[in-house]
This record gives structure tokens, sequence and C-alpha cells, in this order.
């Protein structure tokens, strides 16, 4: 399914439940959250054909991050019940998924090392 979001249309906020990721057909989505002192962080900017909000899908867990549409967006939508029927079907269809996943783990423990 996909779904349009106009320019500074708030696609989930942190905290909200996840059901669905997406995939960025054309635009850019800004990833943020708050900071310790209620500061909103960018965490990230997205571009064409990357993955975002997979987390909440996979794991049930709240959003940990807000996704904004930093000019009109078309996004593929991937739902709960995709991921589901696909853990169960074909695993194998994941891997990218994993990947994204991985990646970004990777980067969050750069960040966090002291060196």
């Amino acid at each position: 399914m996909k779904k349009t979001f106009n320019k500074s249309e708030i696609i989930f906020k942190e905290g909200s439940r996840g059901n669905c990721a997406y995939i960025i057909d054309s635009g850019r989505v800004a990833i943020s959250a708050l900071g310790p002192s209620g500061e909103n962080r960018i965490l990230a900017t997205l571009g064409k054909n990357e993955v975002f909000g997979e987390m909440g899908i996979i794991d049930n867990q709240p959003r940990t991050a807000t996704a904004v549409a930093m000019e009109n967006c078309l996004l593929t939508v991937i739902r709960k019940k995709t991921i589901d029927y696909l853990l169960d079907v074909d695993p194998q269809s994941l891997k990218p998924v994993l990947k994204v996943l991985s990646q970004r783990l990777r980067e969050t423990t750069r960040l966090l090392d002291p060196l």
C-alpha cells in the first residue's frame, strides 16, 4: 500500500504503538527523539529506498522516535501482519530488514564507544 505525506506532516510519534514500517519511494523523512532535557534531537535524515519504523512492528514496543516528512513524501507501507506472514512463510525475504537493523545497531554502538 502507498501513502502520501505532505511536508512537515507527522508520520508517527515517539511513544505511539507501531503497526507498520515504511519504505521511502520519494521525499525525505526526519527521525527525531526527545533528549534528556526535553529537547528535540534529529537522529537521522532518510531518503529514497530507506526503511524506517521497523523496530515497533518487530518487538511490539512503543516507537522510540518521531518521523516527520521533510518534504512531500510517497511511502510504501508495510503492515505488521505482512511481516508476521513473511516470518512464517518466507523468512529469507526479511534479510533486507535485518540488514537495516544490524546497520543501525552498529552505528549506535559506534556512537556510544568512548574511543
